[in-house]
């Protein structure tokens, strides 16, 4: 066997993946890819480029393009919505459930920018497949029952003012959509500014007169 003269470095080698693993890396470098380029413009070539594996293999995984664009879709909710069952477990009350969905929309902004662009531009494509349009829909439908859930248990508790559940609970996410929307067609970086913002706006919707954070 041939050794390695001293002093030069061992030739990298590939770690083999996991099919978990693997599965993970297409649906990140998928759902950067169409995030940026737009679902119409990126090819499963493309993909499997980034990912720096042979594009029969995405077809292992994956049925077509607009299965694995579901996927990455469904990838994005799955973190945003594991991450706020991890810390609505250390919020005290309604209020603090609130404002912890709202950081998390911050502490992954990146993956959420990448999420909304996403649903834009399936929604743009005349509606496309009915399954990633109901996981669009699933999705609004979680947050709005979320955030109307936390509303109603803090007005039956006192710490909230009575107000129109559904109407508040409506606008809080249209507020959290543009922003996202927002960032995305401006190419600022203001998100987490502009969620401190939404804060005192819910703070207003809903603290009671003479009561605060």
């Amino acid at each position: 066997m041939a050794r390695i003269p001293s002093g030069d470095a061992a030739p990298a080698v590939r770690r083999r993946l996991a099919p978990a693993e693997r599965t993970e890396l297409i649906l990140d470098e998928a759902l950067r890819l169409f995030a940026e380029r737009h679902y119409s413009n990126v090819t499963m070539r493309d993909i499997a480029a980034a990912c720096g594996i042979n594009q029969a293999l995405i077809y292992h995984y994956f049925d077509s393009k607009e299965h694995l664009f579901r996927r990455a879709l469904g990838y994005a909710i799955e973190q945003l919505h594991a991450g706020y069952a991890a810390v609505r477990a250390k919020a005290q009350d309604p209020r603090g459930e609130i404002m912890s969905w709202l950081d998390m929309h911050v502490s992954i902004a990146a993956t959420i920018t990448r999420m909304t662009k996403l649903m834009a531009d399936h929604s743009a494509s005349n509606g496309g497949e009915a399954e990633t349009g109901a996981l669009i829909a699933h999705f609004y439908a979680f947050e709005q029952g979320l955030l109307e859930d936390c509303i109603r248990r803090g007005v039956a508790a006192r710490q909230f003012r009575a107000v129109d559940v559904a109407r508040t609970a409506r606008t809080v996410s249209l507020q959290l959509d543009g922003i996202f929307f927002a960032s995305s067609s401006r190419g600022d970086d203001r998100i987490a500014e502009d969620i401190d913002d939404l804060r005192e706006l819910v703070a207003a919707l809903l603290d009671r007169p003479g009561d605060g954070a």
